[in-house]
């Protein structure tokens, strides 16, 4: 299969959720067989302070979870600048790590014909190419791994195709999602690949 257009890598951006808990004293007070004693209503008291301190640790405990949730969310969620597709797709390659999007991607160039007809969801950075020989833009959403040497593109239409260039998409570069379909396509003898009909979030 002929490779089209040389990719440009970009940094893919990982979130880590740090999740803290705290633990639950207990008490073994000792018992004093006397009846109501003086003892007794201290006891009672101290474990009732002892209980409100362990809730107010547990309330700041959630709520500096809530704070580090927040904190180290992606720069995409935090700043809003892809909006999240919720419908389900055949291949997730936003959720894989980099060694597995290189393979998936490998596999898809090497085997085509298998992934035809399935839909795949890529997260990456957006890039338009101009090809003088077709006359033709194409639109790439690049993936670079962690090692920052293997950029993984995958070239797509969004919609119908008639979104106008560029008046309606975003620069290059800009952090995108492309949902759409496998298929398979010919142009000047060639056979290329690229998601159609594709949702674009940016």
């Amino acid at each position: 299969m002929s490779v089209k257009r040389t990719g440009i890598g970009i940094w893919l951006l990982a979130a880590v959720v740090l999740i803290s808990g705290c633990g639950k004293q207990t008490d073994n007070g000792k018992g004093i067989n006397n009846g109501e004693t003086v003892d007794k209503v201290i006891e009672s008291q101290v474990k009732k302070e002892e209980q409100k301190k362990t809730e107010e640790s547990t309330k700041e405990d959630t709520q500096k979870n809530n704070q580090q949730n927040t904190d180290t969310q992606t720069p995409e969620s935090v700043q809003g600048t892809v909006n999240a597709p919720e419908a389900a797709v055949d291949v997730d390659l936003s959720v894989m790590d980099s060694d597995m999007i290189y393979a998936t991607v490998y596999q898809m160039m090497s085997d085509p014909e298998q992934y035809v007809g399935k839909t795949f969801r890529i997260e990456g950075k957006f890039y338009v190419t101009y090809d003088e020989m077709t006359k033709n833009q194409y639109y790439y959403c690049v993936i670079k791994d962690a090692t920052e040497c293997c950029a993984q593109g995958l070239e797509f239409v969004w919609g119908d195709g008639s979104h106008i260039y560029p008046d309606e998409y975003p620069t290059d570069g800009t952090e995108v999602i492309v949902d759409g379909t496998f298929e398979l396509y010919m142009e000047n003898d060639s056979r290329y690949c690229r998601l159609a009909n594709a949702d674009f979030y940016f």
